[in-house]
């Protein structure tokens, strides 16, 4: 063969690589599921950028347009928007058409006290003003798994978190103002705040990768200590699922599994005006891990059948697995909770994952422990 043919067909071949090459790259980025995570919800909104790169805004109104802040407000049913270049010229919004914030600044862009990648798509209800940052799932986990998770804990542990939480996310999505929340609604996203090197590393190494049953994605719940069993399901919630059952925790080395509360005869009142107060409790019922799951409260007008995790909210308790006497102290009646753990108990316990992953267990092993009967792999090879 000649050798100017063989010096061509060997420049092609590299061509085609290097474009084959470019192209799978290409493709992956496209197919990272973005997701939209609700940020802020208030009257009055502000957003500005973190150093002398600006702001870039789109919307029906504006092009393009750049700017160092934004501030937008609810003045009775109207939008109110201004820039701080120029306060005096308002711009009434109206509620069904919002606007994008953009910036090419790596240092994020501002909305209130927290820094976010990504771009901020704000959106208006008829009381409030929405702010949800817009973000590929792989960025928005580097923070998530930070503000859930220690970042000093183990690798394994906050790969563990990773796979659990992207699990969970992508089964949130599809929603039409927004995926997901960013508190402890969902699971607690920090922006830019909460990402470190090693929450990244975490994500990164487990790019991807999610919790299945039958091949289908979970519903990922997590908690952070048990107090030595988890939960069924059902016995939080209504629907019982097959990979969400009660299993062994080892969350004894959480430094606060044991807990105490003290409430007045004052603070019982303000909290249960409609019943005088608590006199009395009475459990009626509990699961077979020792959580309360309807529990009967006597006051001095009436009396109300509550559950367990709506008592919880009303006290503002750690979990569930608590019991509870009344008390004198300085000769005034105290009620005195003493209880266990943190959070509703289902899914897998953070605190039990640090343990596991400091005796030598991989992320996938600690995940199959507390996910009866799952899976863990590619999302390619997951259905929804």
């Amino acid at each position: 063969m000649n050798y100017k043919v063989l010096k061509f067909l060997l420049c092609l071949f590299l061509l085609s690589s290097l474009f084959l090459q470019f192209t799978d790259t290409k493709v992956l980025a496209l197919e990272e599921p973005v997701m939209q995570v609700l940020i802020r919800k208030n009257s009055s909104l502000r957003i500005r950028s973190d150093s002398k790169i600006p702001l870039v805004i789109n919307s029906d109104i504006f092009f393009n347009k750049k700017v160092k802040a934004l501030t937008v407000k609810k003045n009775d049913t109207k939008n109110i928007l201004f820039f701080d270049e120029d306060k005096k010229n308002l711009y009434e919004l109206d509620n069904t058409k919002g606007f994008l914030v953009t910036s090419e600044d790596k240092k994020g862009i501002w909305v209130g006290d927290k820094r976010y990648a990504g771009k901020i798509k704000v959106t208006f209800s008829d009381d409030l003003i929405f702010a949800v940052n817009v973000i590929g799932i792989e960025d928005y986990l580097t923070s998530v798994v930070g503000a859930e998770m220690p970042y000093k804990w183990p690798l394994e542990a906050l790969k563990a978190q990773a796979i659990a939480s992207r699990t969970y996310a992508l089964m949130k999505k599809g929603n039409a103002s927004y995926d997901i929340d960013s508190t402890k609604m969902d699971q607690v996203y920090n922006g830019l705040e909460s990402r470190t090197n090693k929450t990244r590393k975490a994500v990164n190494k487990t790019r991807s990768i999610v919790i299945v049953y039958e091949n289908k994605l979970i519903n990922a719940l997590f908690h952070s200590s048990s107090g030595g069993m988890t939960e069924n399901s059902e016995d939080v919630w209504d629907n019982a699922f097959p990979y969400l059952i009660s299993v062994k925790d080892f969350d004894k080395d959480n430094p606060q599994l044991n807990w105490k509360k003290l409430y007045s005869e004052k603070d019982l009142i303000n909290l249960f005006p409609e019943i005088g107060g608590i006199q009395k409790m009475e459990i009626l019922s509990i699961s077979n891990t020792g959580r309360i799951k309807k529990i009967k409260v006597y006051g001095k007008y009436g009396s109300k059948v509550m559950k367990g995790k709506e008592l919880r909210h009303q006290l503002d308790l750690k979990s569930t697995l608590f019991r509870f006497k009344f008390i004198k102290r300085n000769n005034k009646e105290i009620l005195m909770i003493k209880g266990m753990g943190s959070g509703h108990g289902v899914g897998m316990s953070q605190w039990g994952a640090k343990f596991m992953a400091r005796k030598g267990y991989k992320a996938n092993e600690i995940l199959e422990h507390y996910y009866s009967g799952v899976e863990v792999k590619p999302f390619q090879n997951a259905h929804i």
